[in-house]
């Protein structure tokens, strides 16, 4: 339901997305952050994934912070959990 991202006083971004679950039932979901640079190419910084459960209707802040100051761009992946 939103993101907020900032740059740490090392350089490093730091990203805080809010995954909702909008059902009427409890789900497990996996989600992880893939860093990029200014020209949107992969840092090759990926976050291991996490499996969050999400009571129905409940939203779940999630932090990612990049392994370098290469970082300047990202995308947020969520799956289905398995």
């Amino acid at each position: 339901t939103g993101i907020q991202y900032r740059n740490l006083p090392d350089g490093r971004l730091e990203v805080t997305a809010n995954i909702k679950n909008r059902e009427d039932r409890r789900i497990q979901v996996q989600v992880n952050c893939v860093f990029k640079n200014e020209d949107g190419f992969s840092t090759g910084d990926e976050t291991p994934w996490q499996t969050l459960i999400l009571g129905e209707n409940t939203t779940e802040a999630v932090t990612f912070t990049s392994m370098n100051n290469q970082a300047k761009k990202y995308t947020i992946r969520v799956r289905q959990a398995r």
